[in-house]
């Protein structure tokens, strides 16, 4: 199977069934809002679980979420695993907002790729980014042979 022949539907129930079995990060409140091949889209309302002790969403949290729009994003071969990331945090996000997080790939040699992430509090809007990088990483399976489940 070709990175062409993924359906947006058949990826988006595989990154489903990939998110719940993930412990971590299944006590967070993420949605998939989008998943084809090489890109994503996740939101994240930010709850009292997500809070430091300064009224602001944990760093934490908006690693985490920027780790899983990128593992979606790369998912369209299966697992990827994070070899590298560059995560820089612009401004503070208060209790109760929702975080866009957007991953795209722009780059992949063999069973390496990078992505950018971008977490925002309103898409398009570059006075909204709260954090923004790069994230690589490798591939478990071979290149083209299709998605995991």
């Amino acid at each position: 199977m070709s990175h062409a022949d993924v359906s947006s539907e058949s990826l988006r129930a595989r990154i489903l069934r990939m998110f719940s079995r993930n412990a971590f990060s299944g006590t967070m409140p993420l949605c998939l809002v989008e998943a084809e091949v090489g890109r994503a889209v996740i939101t994240m309302e930010v709850g009292p679980a997500q809070m430091n002790g300064h009224g602001t969403c944990h760093g934490g949290a908006l690693w985490t979420l920027a780790d899983m729009v990128f593992g979606a994003a790369g998912y369209y071969d299966g697992t990827i695993l994070t070899t590298g990331s560059d995560l820089t945090f612009i401004r503070p996000v208060p209790g109760g907002a929702t975080i866009h997080a957007s991953a795209a790939q722009i780059s992949r040699r063999g069973l390496s790729g990078i992505f950018t992430v971008v977490l925002t509090l309103d898409p398009g809007n570059p006075d909204a980014v709260v954090a923004a990088g790069t994230f690589s990483g490798r591939w478990l399976r071979s290149e083209g042979s299709g998605g995991g489940s």
